[in-house]
């Protein structure tokens, strides 16, 4: 490849590098404005046909119990293969299997089985997609943007997350579920063509490296441990999943049968979170210009176990609404940290599989969280040991980390 060909990879246009990020940008909005339908729609199915905290709580696990087996995997395709491409099969493969749900949904064939077979097979794709498409974003704006285009990405999706539970809701309270979910696969078809759209995508990596998978895993492991920052950050990252997670998932039954509060109070909080969300990705960029990104993801995690804590005393549903603005803030600032920080620190022909890795370790508490506070909320009949434990895992890691560790010294502050 002649030099001004690899100039060429390494440096996009700035017209052409615009137009990806929005069609990029494009996809990810309508995706996420979708699955807001079925993640409302199949937990309330489940809770409609069971009456069950802990089996409601099952279906958010299934969302993120195949990271622990897919993960590796969808890092080492999203290395070796065309990213562009893997996406478009993703979100298709999604569109497919949502429309098989409404399609039963059609004739009233409502099998708890198929629930959580979907929403495990959904869970599958997921690990390729996320990995895939984080992959993509620096290759579609100059480095020196890499924050604002996470932020923006972020911001999208918690103006999503505003819009979209309240919307989700009210489609769901209206149209019925099938509707919601046939929506839902629409929103997967619409995102696939936005990533045709794009232009071709190349990854480049040294020709020594292609390897078995165990081979590729391998690199990416010994690149983690050669570099501190992404192994503490995980840690923290896990922590912080947890304690959003244990709370999260059983919020819909808490308001529904712990506080007899209509379906459309489920979109209110949810959408709070959004607010939170927007609010958090558009201040990250400007805190990553004056804080260490090693000491912003320790603060995100404290902070958001405090305002998590705010729950054990105020229990109005406006109240709720506005301590869960706070929590939606801290999680959406670590979430732009850690993904740009992840971004600068690894090299492309690295980050997918680095991700996933990465990924492995932050979600691996995920699964177990949504069925440990079930179980706390059937145990006690309460909804108060749920929130004690979220607010204490998530400021105790924080604390633990910040204490024992170098992770928020200046050597993540510019890791460019």
């Amino acid at each position: 490849m002649t030099q001004a060909g690899e100039q060429l990879l390494a440096d996009p246009q700035p017209t052409r590098s615009l137009r990806d990020y929005r069609l990029l940008f494009g996809a990810v909005v309508v995706s996420t404005a979708g699955d807001w339908l079925y993640k409302l729609a199949l937990p309330l199915l489940v809770l409609r046909l069971t009456g069950s905290a802990v089996q409601t709580a099952v279906v958010y696990s299934l969302e993120y119990l195949p990271y622990l087996v897919f993960a590796p995997i969808g890092g080492v395709l999203s290395d070796r293969y065309d990213r562009r491409r893997l996406l478009i099969t993703a979100d298709v493969t999604s569109a497919v299997v949502i429309g098989v749900v409404a399609a039963f949904a059609l004739f009233g064939q409502y099998h708890l089985v198929m629930i959580y077979l979907a929403a495990f097979v959904l869970s599958s794709i997921t690990p390729l997609y996320q990995v895939t498409f984080q992959g993509m974003v620096p290759g579609t704006v100059p480095p020196a943007k890499l924050s604002w285009a996470n932020s923006r990405l972020q911001m999208g999706e918690g103006t999503l997350g505003l819009a979209g539970p309240l919307l989700g809701a009210a489609a769901v309270a209206a149209l019925g579920t099938k509707w919601a979910l046939t929506l839902d696969s629409a929103s997967f078809a619409l995102s696939a063509l936005a990533i045709a759209s794009i232009s071709r995508a190349r990854v480049r990596r040294p020709r020594a490296e292609h390897a078995t998978i165990v081979g590729d895993l391998r690199v990416a492991v010994d690149f983690i441990r050669a570099h501190p920052p992404l192994l503490w950050g995980s840690v923290v990252a896990a922590g912080s999943s947890f304690g959003l997670f244990i709370v999260q998932a059983n919020m819909i039954t808490y308001l529904v049968r712990f506080r007899g509060q209509p379906v459309a109070s489920v979109g209110v909080v949810f959408a709070a979170l959004g607010v939170g969300g927007v609010l958090g990705a558009w201040v990250a960029p400007r805190l990553l210009n004056r804080i260490s990104p090693g000491r912003m993801l320790i603060g995100s995690t404290i902070g958001g176990g405090s305002a998590t804590a705010l729950l054990l005393v105020l229990h109005p549903l406006v109240a709720i609404a506005m301590t869960w603005v706070l929590v939606g803030a801290s999680t959406t600032i670590f979430i732009v940290t850690w993904v740009t920080l992840r971004q600068k620190l690894v090299p492309d022909h690295l980050l997918g599989r680095v991700i996933m890795i990465t990924r492995l370790i932050a979600f691996c508490t995920i699964p177990i969280a949504p069925v440990v506070g079930g179980f706390l909320m059937s145990a006690t009949g309460a909804f108060w040991p749920v929130i004690t434990v979220s607010a204490g895992v998530q400021i105790g890691v924080g604390v633990l980390v910040a204490l024992t560790t170098s992770f928020s010294a200046s050597e993540t502050a510019n890791p460019a």
